[in-house]
């Protein structure tokens, strides 16, 4: 079987190769079979050059029955315990600008990128990406949100077109116009689909780059609270081009817990003064520590800052939505905040982030309906994250036990959806708490476009 394969010409990679350390990596060290390493699974590994071949490895895969595929676009590889690797990162990491008019353009952009490497071709013009560098291009098809999802909507919103081979080996280009039952299924939930190989997004011109600031304090109620309430005030809600978000996070050498706020204002020069002002709010508090001075910078700088802290290792990862544009429960958050503090930190490396949304009249991720891809939204104004770390194998478990107790802390006062990665402690179908009131529909478009299977069980999602 593999040897058919191996003898197609195309570029295979399997344990004796020198290549097989690296390629069978991915971020998060934690299996779905709750297998010791995150690449235990892993028999074979396809390096395909061009769309022909990735048609070839679908084939292959259709005449074997080989229904645990997984696809590695250009970072992380949540490939989950597949045991086919498609690696898209030699023949698809290519991204090409097409002129639209003067304050967007297109970007076409091949599924073997990462996000930064996207933001290298396409700047001064930016994608709607998320904040995290070294991801790869899958996350574009998984919802995406960041710095300019207030001023353009999710990543997601700005796709115009999605190439991909489905299961049979057909190529589909899909639309809003062409095939929409495709293109809203594949914005949320390409992996189980079949190969995404390339992708079209509106970009938009950023010339003057970011005004940014970073700021932290001793983690308590009083000062958490405070921040939440900046970003609430109308004048940040409200705001399209300001982004907020409130975190509670270890000191660098992790001997102490801290809160703080990054704030990235994606408007250009002509607002400075405006944001200085507003950041300027906060620059009083008593015992804050500057990380990064308020301050024009490169897009390039908030789109990397929080690389090193979000590194291979073991890692627990949920989402927890606030349905609706509300404030945050107050004795949720005491409730967190205290939570938070007792974590013992080292070798735990805990992060608490709430990112705002926005006000659902004025923000663009509000515009689009829940209904309008597969990834829904609840006009939430607040979403909050929970990244739980630690690359000592002996201490993993009690570090996905920890992030399991913090996410329940928050569930408390949060609402049912939202997502949770690699964990099985989920109650009820994780489809419906990923996808909820999308899951019917998504279910159907599924069945239809991967009536053979090979990808029901992509991204640790099982259709």
């Amino acid at each position: 079987m593999d040897a058919e394969l191996i003898s197609s010409g195309i570029k295979v990679v399997t344990s004796d190769h020198p290549e097989w350390e690296e390629r069978r990596q991915r971020w998060n060290l934690f299996s779905e079979a709750d297998d010791d390493e995150s690449s235990a699974d892993v028999r074979i590994i396809v390096v395909p050059k061009n769309q022909d071949e990735i048609i070839q490895i679908v084939n292959w895969a259709r005449k074997y029955n080989q229904t645990d595929i997984g696809v590695r676009s250009g970072g992380h590889g949540f490939f989950s315990s597949a045991s086919v690797v498609i690696d898209m990162r030699e023949g698809f990491n290519y991204v090409k600008m097409i002129d639209d008019n003067g304050n967007s353009k297109v970007a076409v952009v091949g599924m073997g990128n990462t996000l930064k490497e996207v933001d290298e071709v396409t700047t001064p013009y930016q994608i709607p990406l998320g904040v995290v560098s070294h991801t790869g291009c899958g996350l574009l098809l998984t919802g995406g949100v960041g710095y300019l999802c207030k001023e353009h909507g999710a990543t997601a919103d700005n796709i115009l077109e999605v190439t991909i081979v489905t299961s049979d080996g057909q190529v589909h280009t899909c639309s809003k116009d062409v095939e929409p039952d495709l293109f809203f299924a594949v914005r949320g939930s390409a992996p189980n689909l079949g190969v995404v190989t390339e992708v079209k997004l509106r970009c938009y011109h950023k010339p003057d780059g970011a005004f940014c600031a970073l700021r932290a304090w001793p983690n308590t109620y009083e000062n958490f609270k405070r921040l939440i309430d900046w970003a609430d005030q109308p004048a940040v809600l409200n705001d399209p081009t300001i982004t907020p978000y409130v975190a509670m996070i270890p000191t660098p050498d992790l001997s102490a817990h801290l809160c703080a706020i990054h704030i990235v204002c994606v408007g250009d020069k002509s607002n400075d003064e405006k944001y200085r002002e507003l950041i300027g709010q906060l620059e009083g508090a008593e015992g804050g520590t500057p990380l990064l001075e308020a301050s024009r910078v490169p897009f390039s700088t908030p789109q990397t800052m929080f690389d090193a802290s979000q590194g291979r290792q073991y890692w627990y990862v949920s989402q927890n939505c606030f349905k609706g544009d509300l404030l945050l429960d107050d004795e949720g958050l005491k409730k967190a905040v205290e939570a938070f503090n007792k974590i013992q930190l080292n070798p735990t490396q805990p992060m608490v982030i709430y990112e705002q949304r926005g006000s659902k009249t004025t923000s663009k991720y509000h515009a689009f309906p829940s209904d309008s891809c597969a990834q829904p939204r609840y006009d939430q104004r607040w979403e909050c994250y929970v990244f739980f770390g630690t690359t000592d194998k002996d201490h993993a478990e009690t570090m996905r036990e920890q992030g399991r107790t913090m996410k329940a802390v928050i569930q408390q006062y949060a609402s049912e959806g939202g997502r949770c990665h690699l964990t099985k402690d989920e109650p009820g179908s994780r489809l419906e708490l990923f996808y909820g009131p999308n899951t019917t529909k998504l279910r159907d478009i599924i069945a239809k476009y991967d009536p053979h299977r090979l990808f029901a069980k992509c991204n640790g999602m099982e259709f």
